[in-house]
């Protein structure tokens, strides 16, 4: 868009100079332009067509045409010219190689190459002019065409020195992922034993001791939940989580009883409304994160001795699902459902991942989410259309 800018100021001031020539020029011109435009955008949306390193001289090929086209002005038709327009032409073509100098400097050769075709010939024509006005704005035009080759090796070199470290802090966060993924999966096992053998010694422990161990299995059910928030969020780009029917009353009831004994042992009571027989088509594991999340944020953040109460209706087309606790008011509904935003109340921190994560499943899985906060009563909703 710039040469095409570029070549209508031209023929402006140009024409009553140079009439039907300049017209001819421009056209060459402006044709190389939209031609550049064109390979542009079949770039965008055909890339398939050739492969990168063709699209590349493709690029360099009408980029040095535009120049070469370009330039013909400042070592043909310029000699048509007066003095006063001459200076004119030297101007517009410096202008025009300085804007290359920005739009090509990520190409070191190219952009050198570019300015060089536009430059030098200009400075040819203005070297058989001998005089010492010619000669002095020769000596500036070589130390303007310097300078610019100057600021495309610092423009470069800055250029590769980001994407050198764009480079490391992707395969940084590559290794870092890959760790994290590995050290969730070398969590797994131990974490399983521990709750196997916690529940074995409820069953055969005293009623002295039983509660201990309770509290300790409440803990571990806590942890586990913790982890699989963990392992979800490094897999869910990696790994397809497709929809299935779903008995989502049973679902929920299962899940309920998980959380119970959790819930009592933090001196909290759960109270269902499940109404039966409701189906869905959603993921199992992404369904277990949203509800997990919002029983366990229900849990942490309610009331002592508080009832957390949870609904799940259907009315017509679409099926309810709500979590209501009573706790501290939250202070900006609007920001609850942001990536590692918190409100802390008490020692009971999150990492502000959970409800982001909630947010993410719903989202892909088209269900609307809301949350309202009045009074000492948080309520959580979800609507599944089916």
């Amino acid at each position: 868009m710039t040469a095409i800018v570029f070549v209508i100021i031209n023929i402006l001031a140009l024409y009553s100079e140079l009439g039907v020539s300049i017209w001819i020029w421009g056209s060459i011109v402006v044709t190389l332009s939209l031609l550049r435009l064109y390979v542009a955008h079949l770039f965008k949306t055909s890339l398939h067509l050739y492969s990168i390193e063709t699209w590349y001289k493709i690029f360099v090929l009408f980029s040095l045409l535009t120049a070469f086209a370009a330039s013909t002005l400042g070592f043909i038709l310029i000699h048509y010219l007066n003095d006063y327009y001459q200076l004119y032409v030297l101007a517009s073509l410096l202008g025009l190689t300085a804007g290359a100098t920005i739009s090509l400097s990520s190409d070191f050769r190219v952009a050198v190459v570019y300015i060089s075709i536009i430059i030098l010939p200009l400075g040819v024509s203005l070297a058989m002019h001998d005089s010492p006005l010619n000669i002095l704005i020769l000596l500036m035009l070589i130390l303007f065409f310097l300078a610019q080759v100057i600021m495309i090796a610092k423009s470069y070199a800055q250029d590769k020195q980001i994407r050198t470290l764009m480079e490391t802090n992707q395969s940084l966060l590559k290794e870092n992922k890959h760790f994290i993924a590995d050290m969730v999966h070398q969590i797994r096992t131990p974490l399983t034993v521990i709750m196997t053998n916690t529940s074995l010694i409820e069953m055969k422990s005293d009623n002295n001791i039983r509660p201990n161990v309770r509290q300790i299995n409440s803990a571990i059910g806590m942890l586990n939940n913790a982890y699989e928030d963990l392992a979800y969020i490094i897999s869910n780009d990696s790994i397809e989580y497709k929809a299935m029917a779903l008995d989502f009353s049973q679902f929920m009831q299962e899940r309920i009883d998980f959380f119970k004994s959790i819930a009592e042992d933090n001196h909290k009571h759960i109270k269902t409304q499940i109404h039966q027989n409701i189906n869905i088509s959603m993921n199992d594991t992404e369904l277990e994160r949203l509800v997990d999340n919002n029983i366990t944020n229900a849990i942490k953040h309610s009331k002592n001795y508080s009832e957390i109460c949870i609904k799940l209706e259907q009315k017509k087309s679409e099926v309810i699902l709500t979590f209501i606790s009573k706790g501290k008011e939250i202070k900006d509904v609007s920001k609850v459902f942001d990536k590692n935003y918190t409100e802390s109340h008490s020692a009971k921190r999150s990492l502000g991942l959970g409800l982001n994560m909630v947010k993410n499943i719903c989202e892909k899985n088209q269900i609307d989410y809301h949350v309202n906060s009045k009074d000492g009563i948080n309520t959580f909703s979800y609507i599944f259309k089916i």
